[in-house]
């Protein structure tokens, strides 16, 4: 009797979820959003959510593409919206850029392979705690 109510709790959980993580991103972001809409493409790098801590944007850079990504099956691919690329202050733009609509409100995103952090952006994680 236990298995099949695990089962059931398990199948309602994926029909609800789209076969998806729900409310996630792996772990990596405050903000609630889709796992496929956090990273963005600039200058040919792949740059990836690592999480919200405070940094400060210097000058514009560019303009930082969401690529489209298929959160919903077969119906097609939805695309994020472009955002501004700013500097991150103390660390090189092929490392890590700052997102947002505007320099006073933008989020990190890093340039790596998701397993360390480049010790720059670590530094600038560590001091904001």
């Amino acid at each position: 009797m236990f298995a099949k109510h695990c089962v059931r709790t398990l199948m309602v959980a994926l029909l609800v979820c789209g076969g998806t993580a729900c409310g996630s991103d792996g772990g990596t972001s405050t903000q609630k959003s889709s796992s496929c809409a956090r990273f963005f493409t600039f200058e040919g790098r792949e740059y990836r959510d690592v999480g919200d801590f405070p940094v400060e944007a210097g000058k514009r850079v560019g303009t930082a593409v969401q690529p489209a990504c298929d959160q919903h099956g077969a119906d097609g691919e939805k695309r994020g919206p472009d955002k501004a690329a700013y500097e991150v202050k103390g660390v090189t733009a092929d490392v890590a850029i700052a997102v947002g609509d505007d320099p006073d409100d933008v989020e990190i995103f890093v340039s790596y392979d998701g397993t360390k952090l480049p010790p720059e952006v670590q530094r600038l994680e560590d001091a904001s705690r």
